[in-house]
């Protein structure tokens, strides 16, 4: 029997709440942004997430990624009706990962219910590639200087949050433990054959991916197989013939492919909005045991198993040099259900346990209407009978 997706839900909610208010959708660039690795992790820890898109994903293709968990939900910014959320729920705890005037209508709501509220800054927004024409500097210190807890992905950020007179607790990327600890995996069959196999995975649009660095790196290791992992441009500049393009990977097939690397590579620029990223990319490459080499980041400094310099090609040789990172002590270490337990402790609020991961499914998005693409907790009961 066919379900329909509801928009404003009256069934009530037994467990603790949090709403994450983010970006992109959950399966946006294969699952793997830090809102979504935020919210699966909340969900393993026993939480109920509803979580809301500001935007559509702008992927060039689906690949059918799917998370089915019976205590997540998940809307566009359009049809959420945080009303209907204080009615249903208790009094929670609200996660804003994007500081846009279109959530300030939905905050208000939540806060007037009791609810707390989390800024989570990620990004320099103010950046027009990052914030475009919707970001308004007014409306994010509105944000930062209302919140109950400030939280900033990476050291300039939280500085950020302090020229706005805010005390901000820095909560890095991560990984997810559960996806990277993975044994026996398998080889992937389109990554390319080679004795040194040099990878990146991640966005490649934005003007801070340095091409150029790239090309260096293939051109001076040119019998490696340089395998980029990712969603590619529709223009994509000159590329040495050792630089293969994989394509969009669900985030859950990442070990496999980064298991066989043998240096993760960041290949960014270096500007005021690279210095105030937080690379996730770094925390997973290093739980895969593989070196990173990148460019000198502030929010890099003093990790691990980072080699960086400011030419890239010299932080590939210096990654070659010094081995394989301890892939146990990245996930102890480095792990969203650390990152998570911080800021809930932050928060005053109490982890209530008893959480299951989500299941993620692919399905051919073809045999699909766009409105019956995403799963809500009414189509998971009867997908998991």
């Amino acid at each position: 029997m066919r379900t329909t997706v509801r928009a404003t839900r009256d069934d009530l909610v037994a467990r603790h709440t949090i709403v994450v208010l983010a970006a992109i959708p959950l399966h946006d660039v294969g699952g793997g942004s830090r809102s979504a690795q935020l919210a699966l992790e909340l969900l393993r820890q026993g939480f109920h997430v509803i979580y809301v898109s500001l935007f559509s994903a702008d992927e060039s293709i689906d690949i059918g990624l799917r998370f089915i968990h019976p205590e997540l939900e998940q809307y566009s910014a359009s049809e959420f009706d945080a009303f209907s959320v204080t009615k249903r729920s208790r009094r929670g705890v609200v996660i804003l990962e994007v500081p846009a005037g279109q959530f300030s209508g939905p905050v208000e709501v939540l806060r007037r219910g009791g609810w707390r509220l989390v800024y989570d800054i990620v990004d320099l927004w103010q950046d027009r590639v990052l914030g475009g024409d919707w970001y308004r500097r007014d409306v994010e210190k509105q944000f930062l200087t209302s919140a109950d807890l400030v939280t900033a992905s990476a050291p300039d950020l939280v500085e950020l949050a302090a020229e706005a007179g805010v005390d901000a607790i820095l909560l890095p990327n991560g990984v997810n433990a559960e996806v990277f600890r993975q044994e026996g995996l398998r080889r992937p069959g389109d990554l390319p054959e080679a004795d040194l196999i040099l990878g990146y995975h991640g966005s490649l649009y934005g003007d801070w991916f340095d091409w150029g660095s790239l090309n260096a790196v293939a051109r001076r290791f040119p019998s490696a197989a340089v395998a980029v992992i990712g969603d590619p441009p529709d223009r994509l500049p000159p590329r040495a013939a050792n630089i293969s393009l994989l394509g969009l990977k669900a985030h859950s097939e990442l070990p496999d492919y980064l298991a066989r690397f043998d240096v993760g590579l960041i290949p960014f620029v270096v500007n005021a909005t690279t210095h105030a990223v937080s690379p996730l990319k770094a925390y997973e490459y290093l739980a895969a045991g593989v070196p990173v080499a990148a460019p000198p980041l502030r929010s890099l400094r003093g990790l691990a198993g980072v080699f960086t310099a400011d030419d890239l090609v010299s932080a590939v040789e210096q990654a070659l040099e010094g081995g394989r990172p301890d892939r146990e002590q990245a996930l102890r270490e480095h792990s969203w259900e650390a990152r998570v337990e911080l800021l809930l402790d932050a928060i005053g609020q109490s982890t209530p346990g008893g959480g299951v991961p989500p299941r993620i499914v692919t399905r051919p998005a073809v045999h699909y209407r766009g409105d019956q693409r995403r799963l809500t907790g009414h189509e998971t009961n009867a997908a998991q009978a």
